[in-house]
């Protein structure tokens, strides 16, 4: 778009854009929007109408039966830069744009030790149902800022009041590329930390979390291994393990394979 290179299609799906040739142009090594398409309503517009017709014809089915009504915005360079356009959740795989998001380990500090809040994906997720995932955790969709949804989904999924959320620390930024069934999807993701008093336990509202746990470290180092923790949240739980001294920094062998398992999540 406009010069920039803002996603990566994989050649098995690249038929459908070269049969859309009123939208794409496409060469051997490139897929590029029409020049007629100038702004970003332009380019928004046409690009989820043409998702949603491929949703409608079964197309690409993996991902776009999950389809949300809700956009990720597509950047020239890093979040917060030049907006190129707007597009539909579910199509941001097939693209291979970058998305963002953001991510809270909670945590108690009780008798000198670290306990983890640990979410349980509700069962009907379209996406790893029942798996484990982070206290908090959610993509940053088109028009709110980094902090604005870290307080939403604070809210939505663990009933996070706002007077407490004001401690959650911001801690870094972990980037990897997720490629498997649904295409290829480059993720930045914000980190927050939170102590969460001794005594708050967090409740779900948006009947997307199934419930939580109170963890031992050592029932985290067990589970996180596993095919049972959403694997992008593993990172995310194993970098606070390390960073909070819990783990060794050389990491262990397990832990490696969990990082590149069959969902092939490649860290940066």
């Amino acid at each position: 778009v406009e010069g920039k290179q803002c996603g990566i299609i994989l050649r098995e799906n690249v038929g459908p854009f070269q049969q859309n040739s009123d939208l794409f142009s496409v060469s051997e090594n490139k897929i590029e929007l029409v020049d007629s398409l100038i702004t970003r309503q332009q380019r928004s517009s046409a690009i989820n109408k043409f998702f949603a017709t491929l949703r409608d014809d079964g197309i690409f089915s993996c991902t776009l039966k999950g389809w949300r009504d809700e956009t990720y915005t597509v950047f020239g360079g890093d979040f917060g830069s030049e907006v190129l356009l707007d597009v539909e959740r579910a199509a941001v795989p097939v693209l291979g744009c970058r998305s963002y998001g953001v991510h809270m380990n909670g945590y108690v500090k009780r008798d000198g030790e670290i306990l983890i809040w640990v979410g349980k994906r509700s069962p009907t997720k379209g996406k790893y149902p029942g798996c484990y995932d982070n206290m908090v955790a959610g993509g940053i969709s088109t028009g709110y800022a980094i902090r604005d949804t870290l307080i939403k989904e604070a809210e939505e999924e663990a009933g996070i009041p706002a007077d407490i959320m004001t401690a959650a620390r911001p801690v870094g930024a972990i980037s990897y590329t997720i490629v498997n069934q649904y295409g290829t999807s480059p993720e930045v993701e914000y980190v927050f930390d939170l102590e969460v008093p001794d005594g708050f336990v967090p409740q779900n509202q948006d009947g997307e979390v199934a419930g939580f746990e109170l963890m031992s470290v050592k029932q985290v180092k067990e589970v996180v291994v596993t095919d049972q923790f959403k694997h992008n949240c593993a990172g995310i739980t194993i970098d606070f393990l390390i960073r909070h001294a819990l783990i060794s920094p050389m990491i262990p062998l397990p832990i490696r394979k969990c990082l590149t398992s069959s969902m092939r999540l490649i860290l940066f």
